[in-house]
């Protein structure tokens, strides 16, 4: 595991190495560059060691170095990889999954991503074909950032590094109103003009004629809801895949532990580890004063049931002493509100261990949100009225005194692609809308919002909302929001996050199933419930989904430090496309009782904090 840096078309020495000081954090263990001035690449890695801890260096080269790499993250299979390679004649040096990389290029050049089971970001440097190859896994479980200056391209881990080799700071008005509609930037978009995600199952290509990218693996290339099961089959089939998966990522030289919430898919991955493991699993929980939102007794629970040794991270609001310290480490914002839980817990657990295992993406796979079932519930409750009375109720909702936001509920329930775009996670009717605080002059349909939801319902043949709703969180929300807090705040601590629900195989397979064998008017996950029934007690079986999150509506009632700092109108006014008057106006309104927009204000802060800390040039870190 490790965080990745690296620039064509120009060198500079002490731009690679501020670059790498950067994502430290990353790779505390050991630093390795490589710089050809005259090729005109730089590439370098920080590496936290996992596997292989002697021999796994950076940047790993083929025989003859004319082929190198720099990697973040696990590739499971490279030991079958390997000795597949070495009876083509390739030689080895190392035991890491590293190496295997190069060899790979060698065999099967820009092909070599199909064949990788894991969770990746790397690089390659082709020296005789003057070739870069970046590449990041099918989930978007480790992140790569790319952008252009006006001497070439740059590359890495965390934007922040991007914007040390100078890319240009302008932010972009489309990506910040979709950031404030889903809560998160959608790929390839980044709130910088200059700079783009590689997306998930992405590899860019850079020659000196320029750049070319590919998908070698698509989600919306997948058939959906096709397969003929029973939930019995179903059922034992996912019990296998999840067994194997967490086998596999129980791979280190180091000590291997588990976040545990007490949820169902945490729950499930502690039960399987521990059946792996000779010594007690280590699990690490957080708890909440607030009795509403708190876990910690049925973590304790399933900590007891598998006999592992368990330990509890208090959080309250005293926890926002950490915020400034999180936000160096947020290259871009996030509406997340498990960010803070999810920083102290790593902190915590790096003490112990140097890679945990995590529940992330059960809950777009299986169906797992209360969404899955309200949302087409009250669908099927209105299916009976024409299609233009949902028109009508959306433009009574835009003038009418009171009641609005119901009106714009309704009209959201036309069809698939208004569903997708106003009930999909942070993108809600019952929340502000952007333009209720934002300047931005876009709206889903400029912003790119409305063609990513548009796309997913007309590739998805399946025609259930159901499907629709799991394609589009499995495809943006998962990676930009769900795994890009998990990878953040863990690798900030140094530890390296590990989510055995998305392997290839995993995926596909969930894919595959029918609706109704993930969720019904009764209940979510039903597959899942049904694989994991003999593994786990009853009361997680049965238990509602709660979700790692702080009171922040509380907390904005209060006062805090790291919440004045940020929250001042002098800050909100010069932070770009901010109304600073009506998201004052929205604060003083959450104060007073009169709306509860918790949410809405934590990303108003985030957001704030991040452009103080990175982009403005007068007061940015970097």
């Amino acid at each position: 595991m490790c965080g990745i840096v690296g620039a064509y078309g120009w060198t500079h020495d002490e731009t690679l190495s501020s670059m790498l000081d950067w994502i430290e954090h990353r790779g505390p263990d050991e630093e390795g560059s490589y710089l050809d001035r005259d090729a005109g690449l730089m590439m370098g890695a920080r590496r936290l060691s996992i596997v292989d801890l002697e021999g796994g260096s950076q940047p790993k080269w083929n025989e003859d170095e004319t082929v190198g790499v720099v990697f973040n993250g696990e590739i499971y299979n490279h030991g079958e990889l390997r000795d597949r390679l070495s009876r083509e004649g390739h030689q080895f040096e190392s035991e890491c999954d590293t190496e295997v990389l190069v060899h790979l290029w060698e065999e099967y050049g820009e092909e070599m991503v199909s064949r990788l089971e894991g969770m990746f970001a790397f690089s390659i440097w082709d020296r005789e074909a003057e070739t870069v190859f970046l590449a990041r896994d099918r989930f978007g479980i480790k992140p790569l950032y790319f952008g252009t200056n006006d001497r070439g391209y740059v590359w890495g881990s965390e934007l922040p590094a991007l914007l040390i080799g100078g890319v240009n700071r302008t932010i972009d008005p489309a990506a910040v109103y979709n950031h404030f509609s889903l809560e998160y930037t959608p790929a390839p978009q980044t709130l910088l003009e200059d700079v783009w995600k590689v997306e998930p199952g992405q590899s860019v290509t850079i020659t000196d004629d320029g750049v070319e990218t590919r998908k070698y693996w698509d989600l919306l290339d997948l058939e959906t809801g096709t397969r003929t099961t029973s939930m019995a089959a179903a059922a034992d089939r996912l019990r296998t895949l999840l067994e194997r998966s967490v086998e596999k990522r129980l791979m280190a030289d180091v000590p291997v532990g588990a976040f545990l919430s007490g949820g169902l898919d945490s729950s499930a991955v502690t039960g399987i580890a521990s059946q792996l493991k000779d010594e007690p699993l280590k699990t690490y929980s957080v708890s909440f004063t607030d009795d509403r939102l708190d876990e910690s007794d049925e973590a304790r629970l399933v900590a007891d049931h598998f006999g592992t040794d368990h330990t509890e991270v208090p959080i309250d609001l005293s926890s926002m002493d950490l915020f400034g310290e999180m936000m160096q480490y947020l290259g871009e914002p996030t509406g997340h509100l498990q960010m803070l839980p999810m920083y102290a817990l790593s902190e915590r657990a790096s003490q112990d261990v140097k890679v945990a295992l995590a529940g992330e993406g059960a809950d777009e796979l299986f169906a797992g949100y209360p969404w899955y079932q309200h949302v087409p519930e009250h669908k099927r409750k209105v299916d009976f009225m024409p299609e233009f009375t949902h028109d009508v109720a959306g433009a009574v909702a835009q003038v009418a005194p009171v009641g609005n936001k119901h009106l714009r509920y309704f009209s959201g329930l036309k069809n698939n692609e208004e569903m997708l775009l106003n009930h999909v996670c942070g993108f809600t009717t019952f929340r502000p809308e952007p333009d209720e605080f934002l300047r931005t002059g876009e709206s889903a349909a400029t912003s790119g919002l409305r063609a990513n939801v548009g796309e997913v319902t007309a590739e998805v043949a399946d025609p259930s909302l159901e499907q629709h709703m799991s394609t589009y969180e499995t495809g943006y929300t998962l990676p930009d929001y769900h795994l890009y807090k998990a990878d953040h705040m863990s690798m900030a601590q140094s530890l390296e996050l590990r989510v055995p629900f998305l392997s290839t195989e995993m995926v596909e397979f969930a894919h595959s199933l029918p609706a109704e064998l993930k969720v019904n008017d009764d209940d979510v996950k039903r597959v899942l419930k049904t694989a994991v029934s003999d593994l786990l007690p009853d009361q997680i079986l049965e238990r509602e989904k709660m979700g790692m999150r702080p009171p922040v509506e509380d907390w904005f009632e209060e006062e805090h430090d790291s919440i004045e700092t940020w929250f001042t109108r002098e800050k909100l006014r010069q932070t770009p496309y901010v109304d600073a008057n009506r998201a004052t106006a929205l604060r003083d309104a959450h104060r007073r009782g009169e709306e509860s927009v918790g949410r809405t204000l934590w990303m108003i802060l985030t957001y704030v904090a991040w452009y103080h800390s990175f982009i403005d040039e007068q007061n940015a870190v970097v």
